[in-house]
């Protein structure tokens, strides 16, 4: 049964957390849609992986580490699949099987060990693809691909601020 507030944490450290992150997320919302062009759906991942990869300096390197090998994972899948091997739901299959395989392994690697980052990553320049997000004049694949690693980017800095934020307003 899931209790609120967590006993773990405190209640003025959970209020101070929900009221910096409900702020910042007004004109964060604000800069990367009407301001930055970039898709803001993965910068909101990017700083859920910094919390959840432990906050901290420890939880932004190896949360945007692992969420930017993801994207780099998934847009070599879809050039892969694409430029090298014709396409197809196949081939897309199998490419996807071995950077799976890979981004599983990421526990051995210390700067890439919150291995679901990898997978956040994955999904996430899927998700930018599929839509057919750019960034910075960029077009295709590689204006896709500079669209999730800029907006994950910012979103992991973003989560580092809201920490900060909040420990100094939760006291």
């Amino acid at each position: 049964m899931s209790r609120w507030p967590d006993p773990s944490v405190g209640v003025n450290e959970t209020l101070a957390l929900a009221v910096v992150f409900g702020l910042a997320s007004v004109p964060w919302t604000y800069a990367f849609v009407a301001e930055l062009h970039v898709p803001l759906w993965p910068s909101f991942i990017a700083s859920a992986t910094f919390y959840a990869a432990g906050g901290g300096l420890g939880g932004l390197k190896r949360g945007y580490a692992s969420n930017a090998a993801g994207v780099a994972y998934a847009a070599a899948t879809l050039w892969i699949v694409d430029s090298l091997l014709g396409g197809g739901v196949v081939a897309l299959s199998a490419v996807v099987g071995a950077f799976m395989f890979l981004a599983s392994l990421h526990d051995y690697v210390p700067l890439l060990s919150f291995t679901p980052g990898g997978f956040f990553g994955y999904a996430t320049m899927f998700s930018v693809h599929a839509a057919g997000a750019t960034a910075l004049g960029l077009g295709g694949l590689p204006g896709e691909t500079v669209a999730a690693l800029l907006s994950m980017l910012l979103g992991a800095a973003i989560g580092l601020a809201t920490e900060a934020a909040s420990a100094r307003l939760g006291g």
